[in-house]
């Protein structure tokens, strides 16, 4: 990495991506142990070894490997660990509230319909009224999500999240449905945009995509389990415990959610600058849930380094000035327009088009129940695609917009098919099942925003979350005007307007190009001006 200039100053390239054909500043740009020591905090000593480790270049892993070739043995050992204890809880934690948004679309076809009366709109209107609750609340719990411990705020919001979803299964009419799916929203609406930011707290730009694809299939896999679930309590515990079928998935739901949420109590460590101690003088049982012994204070301090030189932070405090400033970025605005489309590209596999398609074929319960687990499938297969291919590409620049770029044109083809709709019954599967790759560019769009605005935490949360918020807002009234259920299954509408959606996220994809670009040029302003 480092090389001889004609005056026998060691140098070094700051970052591959730039030396491969990004715009630069300087060819290349001088390294020291003492622009080492002004970025890392005082109370971490540094030897030659970490010197060393800062200044290695990150190359990016092959797309058969799990690890880089520059990861050290201890490096390699940090990440398994990092694996098992975070993401682990952070997919089944996404798995079972997957269980609750999938649900009340399965168990409308599974005599919920029926017991509550739902023959207009109600199921639109219920959707409306979880997307209010998400709105509202995840901007706010996000950001506080950077103040409270992490181990001790996401189990506890898991925790009252996972009573609401129970209470649904007492509801008689829709208005109480309609009541309890905005508190569900609400309580799960910083979920995703949080973990985003915990994410890109602790892995590597060559490792975080993988990562997110991993966590975000969980989703989906919770989608598809939704329908197994909710076929066998159909045919199984229909009537049992005077309960329909349709209820007993928001009992299993809790069920699930509880032990999962203890869970995560333990195995979360908190953010690499605020991490829980190893040992405490806290008597039990208190002392079990601040205590972490899971992390060596090597790899405490190899965290810190590695999120130190990706130039990435977690320990800002708030300000409002940060607010100010990221509302009056240009990366805040790009970001957030183009997740404003993307979050309601997904249209037609969201909108339970296939589900009462095939209801209106006359399809069975469980048949309904099963085929409709190929979107999620699709979808998981694609992102777990999607993530490796991000990583293992050794340009950033293009991976991210490439992978992005023929998705959106996979989804435009599934909206242009539905659309014309005489395709015959093999088309309408065909385009039903394509249009599950819409979801799976999630994980790359995320984590392309977790790079860019790596430096400065709370920054990051706020974008993140923005992206999600100001995506979802339109999800709360475009369904009632583009996805009515009485249109249903041939919403000509939605399709049309999905199309115009994929067309947007096509002309706005070369500004976040720019916009990487740009980041990564000031990255090495900044160095040298260190």
């Amino acid at each position: 990495m480092g090389e001889k200039s004609c005056e026998g100053i060691e140098t070094y390239v700051i970052d591959s991506e730039v030396a491969a054909g990004e715009p630069v500043v300087e060819s290349e740009t001088r390294v020291t142990n003492s622009m080492w020591r002004e970025r890392v905090p005082d109370d971490i000593e540094l030897n030659d070894e970490d010197y060393e480790f800062l200044n290695t270049e990150v190359v990016s892993q092959p797309w058969y490997k799990y690890f880089s070739p520059t990861d050290t043995k201890e490096e390699k050992r940090l990440i398994i660990k990092l694996d098992l204890l975070i993401l682990i809880y952070l997919f089944l934690s996404s798995f079972v509230k997957t269980l609750d948004s999938s649900a009340v679309t399965y168990a409308y076809v599974s005599g919920m319909k029926e017991d509550l009366k739902m023959y207009g709109n109600q199921l639109t209107y219920q959707n409306s009224c979880f997307m209010a609750g998400f709105i509202v609340g995840q901007i706010p719990l996000t950001m506080l999500a950077t103040k409270i411990p992490i181990h001790l705020y996401l189990p506890l919001m898991d925790s009252i999240w996972a009573l609401f979803t129970l209470f649904i299964y007492k509801i008689d009419n829709y208005h109480q449905l309609y009541a309890l799916r905005f508190c569900t929203g609400l309580f799960g609406s910083f979920f995703f945009p949080t973990v985003q930011y915990i994410l890109g707290c602790w892995y590597k730009k060559t490792e975080i995509v993988l990562r997110s694809a991993l966590y975000f299939t969980a989703s989906q896999a919770g989608s598809m389990a939704t329908g197994y679930i909710q076929a066998a309590a159909y045919t199984h515990l229909s009537g049992k415990a005077w309960l329909e079928g349709w209820q007993w998935l928001y009992v299993l739901a809790f069920i699930i959610t509880i032990p999962i949420a203890l869970y995560g109590m333990f195995t979360l460590p908190g953010l690499p600058e605020s991490l829980r101690p190893q040992k405490t003088s806290k008597p039990w049982p208190l002392g079990i849930f601040v205590e972490y012994p899971f992390l060596t204070t090597k790899e405490r301090k190899l965290a810190r380094l590695r999120m130190i030189r990706e130039r990435r932070t977690s320990g800002e405090k708030f300000r409002i000035n940060t607010v100010l400033r990221c509302l009056g970025s240009s990366r805040f605005w790009i970001l957030v327009v183009f997740a404003v489309f993307f979050s309601q590209a997904d249209g037609i596999s969201s909108n339970s088009g296939l589900t009462l398609w095939l209801q209106a074929k006359n399809y069975s319960v469980s048949s309904v129940n099963t085929v409709t687990t190929v979107i999620p499938a699709v979808t998981i297969i694609f992102s777990l695609l999607n993530g490796v291919l991000v990583d293992s590409w050794k340009n950033p620049s293009w991976s991210f917009p490439f992978v992005i770029g023929y998705v959106t044109v996979l989804n435009l083809v599934a909206g242009i098919i539905l659309t014309v709709w005489k395709v015959g019954k093999g088309g309408i599967f065909f385009a039903f099942f394509l249009s599950g790759t819409a979801d799976s560019i999630a994980a790359v769009l995320y984590s392309w925003a977790n790079i860019i605005c790596s430096d400065n935490s709370q920054e990051r949360a706020l974008t993140l979350s923005a992206m999600n918020t100001l995506g979802n807002t339109f999800g709360v009234w475009i369904p009632l005007f583009v996805w009515k259920t009485e249109d249903a299954p041939r919403y000509l509408k939605g399709y049309a307007y999905n199309i115009a959606l994929d067309s947007m996220m096509l002309l706005l994809l070369p500004a976040l190009i720019w916009l990487h670009r740009r980041t990564r040029v000031n990255e090495m302003i900044n160095v040298i001006k260190e």
